[in-house]
């Protein structure tokens, strides 16, 4: 009951946040926000407070698999912003992110039979965390100049973000519940899924403009990297060096990929080009 009633009033207090950082700072660091682990943290911790390290470094596996369905989705929907409506940017994203989806789904299947009894361990994450960190660098060195709104922007109504906090609170409360039912590596992997960026990007390309909901998702892209290997220290430290050893070193290596991140990129002037 508490990990569902955290999570139910985790994900609203984000997206209510993310709209205020993406009007004072800019949407790049809105994106930021939504892709950090705001709620995917605090969820693997009250994981392994309730059910121990084990169950908690399961789960992180299914949330370092989401990852890429996260990344595809900032990738294709970023692309598709400048180029058309919300009405068919999402279906696009969410379509790609499906076919994420099941990658995800095939190097967990074929991962985990190098795990002891299928538990925590594996090659999986290896593999999902590499194939994440490949795809952000990708994206961020191939990603295009984003060209000026034709559209001016509008000022959002005032139910607008009282309905998103709304949507994506249910929509968490619905996946934790099914998480229960299907398992701890089911919760990591419904807990990561792009539940907030679904609800925030079509929001902000229809009041904001294109050009806005584009650097919302090149920042929640930006953002993903140090989240994965976050997630990935969790996935492999939480089994052996339990929550008080392994938070801290994933706290540690979140701004280590980050920072990584950005030097590799600064290397290729005018591409990728991070704030």
């Amino acid at each position: 009951m508490e990990i569902l009633l955290v999570r139910a009033a985790l994900a609203p207090s984000v997206v209510l946040l993310a709209s205020v950082v993406a009007r004072r700072l800019g949407p790049r660091r809105g994106g930021q926000l939504l892709g950090a682990p705001t709620t995917s943290g605090p969820f693997l911790l009250l994981v392994c407070a309730e059910s121990g390290p084990g169950a908690a470094g399961r789960a992180a596996q299914g949330s370092v698999a989401s990852q890429l369905v996260v990344a595809v989705f900032c990738l294709v929907y970023g692309r598709l912003a400048t180029r058309t409506r919300p009405a068919r940017a999402l279906p696009g994203a969410l379509l790609a992110a499906a076919g994420a989806a099941l990658v995800a789904a095939a190097i967990a299947a074929a991962g985990t039979g190098s795990g002891a009894g299928g538990g925590t361990g594996g090659a999986a994450p290896v593999v999902a965390c590499a194939l994440v960190l490949a795809v952000v660098a990708a994206g961020l060195r191939t990603w295009p100049p984003t060209p000026p709104d034709r559209v001016p922007a509008r000022r959002p109504r005032r139910w607008e973000t009282p309905m998103r906090m709304a949507v994506s609170g249910v929509t968490v409360v619905v996946a934790v519940v099914a998480a229960r039912e299907l398992g701890t590596y089911a919760g990591g992997v419904l807990c990561s899924l792009p539940v907030l960026l679904s609800v925030m990007a079509p929001a902000v390309h229809r009041t904001t403009g294109s050009r806005a909901a584009a650097e919302l998702l090149r920042g929640a892209l930006t953002a993903t990297a140090g989240t994965v290997v976050f997630l990935f220290a969790l996935a492999t430290g939480l089994p052996r060096l339990g929550a008080a050893g392994a938070f801290p070193l994933a706290l540690v290596a979140m701004p280590a990929a980050d920072a990584l991140l950005r030097t590799a990129l600064a290397r290729r002037p005018g591409t990728g080009h991070m704030p």
